[in-house]
């Protein structure tokens, strides 16, 4: 009996390393391959979009609409994930209310860049994706630059149609990167809209590490049973 609960408790101390040396590894390996992914208007989840950030796993959370009177400035919005902030301020509108046209059967709020032909949205804190769409002010296709950055930046550039041909535009981080800020930039004034931001998807190591815990916790308990 004594050979025999020996064996068992070594078993489990030699599965809790294992678990846990492989939580180290996955740590590593996503630590290497961080980077910022851009996604563009094909990624939308608005249909025919492969809705690209669900399907990753994030939980997108919409920005809601603070109901404001059109054409009031802008310069925090609240979420249920914490501030945005925009430099310079932006103007409020509602399509048909301030603004003329957007894409995809929208009708709610957008954000006009007052005249600026670059804003800067600063993102609550542990961002992990975040997406927009975004239409020129004249009726007519101008490309539209959007750059997340967090130490590194990704930008991805698309021709956008100021009459109704609003844009998506969508990143993610990978190994545990994080999105601090969103430029957007363009050769003349624009509005955003459809707002959308996300915490990380638990990483491979988080979920190891939950299992090793587990494993841990099961051996300490055949412990006590086998005294």
């Amino acid at each position: 009996m004594k050979t025999s609960t020996t064996i068992k408790k070594l078993s489990m101390t030699a599965a809790g390393a294992t678990f846990v040396a492989l939580g180290v590894t996955f740590a590593h390996t996503t630590a290497a391959n961080a980077a910022i992914v851009a996604l563009d208007d094909s990624n939308s989840w608005v249909s025919p979009g492969t809705n690209t950030l669900t399907n990753l796993g994030f939980n997108m959370v919409t920005v809601p609409d603070p109901s404001l009177a059109a054409f009031t400035n802008v310069t925090t919005l609240s979420s249920p994930l914490g501030n945005l902030t925009f430099t310079p301020s932006v103007n409020y509108r509602k399509i048909g209310s301030g603004w003329a046209t957007w894409s995809n059967g929208y009708t709610g709020e957008v954000y006009y860049s007052n005249g600026a032909t670059s804003i800067q949205i600063d993102l609550p804190a542990s961002i992990a994706a975040f997406d927009l769409y975004v239409q020129p002010n004249p009726f007519n296709i101008f490309n539209i630059t959007v750059t997340a950055q967090n130490g590194t930046t990704t930008s991805l550039t698309q021709p956008v149609n100021g009459n109704a041909g609003a844009k998506y535009f969508g990143f993610y981080g990978t190994g545990g990167d994080l999105i601090d800020k969103i430029t957007v930039s363009s050769s003349v004034d624009f509005a955003v809209g459809q707002l959308r931001l996300a915490k990380p998807v638990p990483e491979p190591a988080s979920v190891l590490g939950l299992l090793a815990i587990g494993v841990l916790g099961a051996g300490a308990a055949l412990k006590r049973k086998l005294k």
